[in-house]
């Protein structure tokens, strides 16, 4: 009974600690907001190398040879291919070549690339995509492959979907350049093993640093409902990237997840003067706002008759009396760019009560 109370226990141990693990890397994806796939790319000799990307990441990875004690690294021939996960990874870019060049095809580069020449999405034996490389001269010369530096093939991937993906170099025969064909590999078995084939994948981006814009947003009530929605935009270059609403008249406001960089923060509230100003994200940001009622040209939150007054001097075209900035957006109410005795007048009608304005 003693033994069986222990097994349990172990159990109970090995699956709370598969929980907890599980828990941190969602708590993990769930910080950085980005989904991604850990890439495992494994060569013909058993040497891998791991990276993790994010969603919708393209990435290049590389398979070099260095046959250097094999004939000085003068290859003839060779048949291989590059087994993936298709269910996470999909094939971006290939380095093709015209295959009517050479009766095997035709190098990219002659002292690296080998050319791919089709790719397929297969079932059998585990293999979920599959992609080939056939390239043969029949000269001395051959293709050299006499350092670590020399890419054998270089294919570029998409991830399309989170989760973990592998990638691996089969070889079904790798023949020198001399009078024998001497065979360095046999129908995927290693003869020869004095070569070596290391991989790399490329280095994935950094991840988006995001940051929080936040502040507080000074409005004023315009009409007989004081929580008029205020809406809160993020423009970068011209385009909208993120927004927010509130509701209120002195209220917070708070953006998450901004990636750093310039942006245009523009309030717009009803009845009010749509306002910008001009910030820069990096790291958690603040940026108090103030938009004030159409009309309101000394920018108190009131429209009154001295608001009147400021705009029919401004079109009087007094130097010392000009408004700019955003007292001018205020003052032309009709938003044809100019601030006239029409814009004037309305403004005088809004602070007596007639409310033309809004």
């Amino acid at each position: 009974m003693r033994k069986i109370l222990s097994l349990m226990l172990a159990i109970l141990m090995v699956v709370s600690v598969t929980v907890v693990a599980a828990n941190a890397a969602d708590a993990d994806a769930a910080a950085t907001g980005v989904e991604t796939a850990t890439v495992t790319l494994t060569s013909v000799k058993g040497n891998s190398v791991t990276q993790t990307y994010a969603v919708g990441e393209t990435f290049t990875a590389y398979t070099y040879l260095n046959a250097s004690n094999c004939n000085e690294g003068k290859i003839g021939s060779l048949n291989g291919s590059q087994e993936y996960t298709s269910s996470i990874l999909e094939v971006a870019e290939t380095y093709v070549t015209d295959v009517d060049d050479y009766d095997y095809g035709l190098l990219e580069d002659v002292d690296t690339i080998f050319p791919i020449l089709k790719s397929a999405t297969v079932g059998n034996a585990g293999i979920e995509g599959i992609v080939y490389y056939n390239a043969s001269i029949p000269s001395k010369a051959g293709f050299k492959f006499n350092a670590d530096d020399r890419a054998l093939v270089i294919l570029r991937y998409t991830v399309k979907a989170a989760g973990e993906a592998t990638i691996t170099n089969r070889m079904q025969t790798l023949a020198v350049s001399d009078d024998m064909l001497t065979r360095i590999i046999d129908k995927g078995a290693i003869v020869n093993p004095d070569f070596t084939s290391p991989v790399a994948l490329s280095e994935p981006a950094p991840l988006p640093v995001t940051s929080t814009v936040s502040g507080t947003i000074t409005s004023y009530s315009t009409s007989a409902d004081a929580s008029d929605e205020i809406l809160v935009e993020l423009i970068q270059d011209n385009k909208l990237a993120y927004s927010a609403t509130v509701n209120g008249n002195t209220v917070a406001y708070s953006i998450a997840d901004v990636a750093d960089g310039d942006y245009i923060l523009r309030v717009h509230k009803e009845n009010h003067v749509s306002r910008d100003y001009e910030i820069t994200v990096s790291g958690d940001t603040t940026q108090d706002v103030k938009i004030c009622p159409i009309g309101d040209t000394n920018l108190n939150g009131r429209v009154q008759s001295n608001d009147g007054m400021f705009a029919y001097k401004h079109a009087q075209g007094g130097a010392a009396d000009k408004l700019e900035g955003y007292a001018f957006k205020c003052a032309d109410v009709n938003n044809n760019g100019r601030v006239q005795s029409n814009d004037a007048m309305a403004i005088y009608k809004q602070a007596s009560g007639e409310h033309n304005l809004f």
